[in-house]
């Protein structure tokens, strides 16, 4: 291409290709048409519009017609659009518009809700300052998962074996954002400590060794970096997701530069995990969940546990606060764009042309998933094969594999039990649910806001705009971590605060003695 030169003046931009300086025409004897664009207002001043102007000149001509594709003047009308588009792209990515953030939570809540509400006000009070240009709900959906700035994460994999043969994953972050050594190789064979592996030494030929003990070494050495007590954050993505997902990965960046022990939960079948059984996840089966935090809890007892979860990870991990009530073993947790009531969410999946999309998109990626393990599955009774290869939508998906493997007479049925709708007042610990009021998958009428009120250990908090997962707001808007990270974090910080104070109180209280009469 030849070079351009680009000159501006107050009403206009003008971009010019300047001919060739040997003659003014092309192959085959063809004179050369350079283009000139610029902004023209007309006299009524009502055309703000772009207009291609031609000038005359050594190597130019006077006309009016489109110009053949791959000629100069292309090339300038393609490279001023551009400048124009990308300069509009701009100032919208940079305007805000600010709305209130409303917040739903019961008259008399919990000392902790109280205190978590109190902490959280001044982020709270500043509203939601979304961009501009991604206010649209769909708009704000796809481009914060396509646009979306990633962090470079190293894990280590621990695959866990579940009562029933199962398996499940953690994944444990060696760096975030290149905020550790990865690479840094565990402990020098000869030295105190060497296990057969390294005795034995490579090539493993006719014995292999387990090299999990090698693995364990390094994490035991990870984990050691921080005290017992840190806090420990379990991270549960949302549909057909991991570990890998961006909005998971940002909050891990933060929680970590906090010092949290933050570790991924990845369900089934997800992330690239093992399945090794005819048993997908579902939205209603908490089992898995529950034997993690169980494991976690014996391995760090003297620390405090958190867990946050996105879309169907949220509606995962509220229905298991609500069945283990009182008795949960996690201090708070978060739950972002829960859909809460299943069915009136399938309603919209089922409705209208982004929501087809977006149902579509996500029965592709359960496909994925589902195909290397389909041959686990061809022996259970009401198994069709046929049905998950032409599932096209969620519902297809759910209807052909989830509803079959986990009991339920019909797909609808299967909804209708497994939304965290039916769980969520019985909550019983700090609980925050962030929602945007545009979700076009976690629909906003799917909400239970009066048992919301009902529950004094429930937060509702909820934007104006967001869409799903997007939440283009706040500091690092708009591809940055979304909206909700800071004032989520702020909210686990205030919950341990509060805990420890209380337990604090606890343990200095005087004993009453109590006088046995005789």
């Amino acid at each position: 291409l030849q070079r351009m030169t680009v000159r501006a003046r107050p009403s206009a931009v003008v971009v010019v290709v300047p001919p060739s300086p040997s003659s003014s025409r092309g192959a085959g004897g063809v004179r050369r048409r350079v283009g000139v664009v610029a902004r023209a207002r007309t006299r009524r001043g009502d055309d703000d519009g772009m207009k291609i102007a031609r000038g005359s000149g050594r190597g130019m001509t006077t006309t009016t017609h489109a110009m053949a594709f791959g000629t100069p003047g292309v090339v300038t009308t393609v490279a001023a659009v551009t400048a124009v588009t990308a300069a509009a792209a701009m100032v919208m990515l940079r305007a805000r518009r600010t709305t209130e953030v409303r917040v739903t939570a019961s008259r008399t809540p919990s000392a902790a809700s109280a205190r978590a509400l109190e902490a959280c006000a001044g982020i709270i009070s500043q509203g939601y300052d979304a961009v501009i240009g991604l206010t649209n709900t769909h708009a704000s959906t796809i481009l914060s998962s396509l646009l979306r700035r990633d962090i470079d994460v190293v894990y280590q994999r621990e695959v866990l074996e579940m009562p029933n043969g199962g398996h499940a994953t953690l994944d444990w972050p060696l760096s975030v954002g290149g905020d550790a050594d990865a690479t840094r190789a565990t402990m020098a064979p000869g030295a105190e400590g060497v296990c057969e592996v390294e005795a034995q030494g490579p090539p493993f030929v006719r014995k292999v060794f387990d090299q999990n003990v090698l693995v364990a070494r390094r994490m035991e050495e990870e984990q050691a970096k921080l005290p017992a007590d840190a806090p420990v954050l379990v991270l549960m993505s949302g549909i057909a997701g991991g570990s890998h997902d961006k909005y998971l990965k940002h909050f891990m960046k933060r929680a970590r530069a906090s010092g949290f022990r933050t570790v991924a939960f990845n369900c089934r079948g997800c992330a690239e995990s093992p399945l090794t059984t005819p048993q997908f996840y579902s939205a209603s089966y908490t089992g898995d969940i529950r034997f993690v935090v169980d494991e976690l809890h014996r391995r760090f007892p003297n620390a405090p546990l958190l867990a946050i979860g996105w879309s169907l990870g949220a509606n995962i991990l509220t229905n298991f606060l609500g069945e283990e009530g009182s008795q949960a073993k996690l201090t708070a947790a978060a739950a972002l764009c829960n859909p809460f009531d299943l069915n009136a969410c399938d309603t919209a999946l089922e409705s209208g042309f982004f929501g087809t999309i977006y149902s579509r998109a996500m029965a592709k990626n359960m496909r994925k998933l589902f195909a290397p393990h389909e041959n686990l599955f061809a022996g259970l009774p009401k198994y069709n094969p046929e049905l998950v290869r032409n599932a096209k939508t969620v519902r297809d998906f759910d209807e052909a594999v989830t509803a079959v493997t986990f009991g339920f007479p019909t797909v609808d049925a299967y909804y209708e039990y497994s939304g965290s709708k039916n769980k969520i007042q019985d909550v019983a610990i700090p609980l925050m649910t962030v929602q945007a009021l545009d979700d076009p998958i976690a629909v906003a009428s799917a909400i239970p806001r009066e048992k919301i009120e009902k529950n004094p250990n429930v937060i509702l908090i909820e934007t104006e705009t967001g869409g799903h997962l997007g939440w283009e707001a706040g500091d690092e808007a708009p591809f940055g971590a979304p909206w909700p990270d800071k004032l989520v974090m702020k909210f686990f910080q205030t919950i341990l605060m509060h805990a420890a104070t209380t337990k604090v109180a606890r343990a200095e209280a005087p004993t009453e003695r109590v006088e046995m009469s005789a």
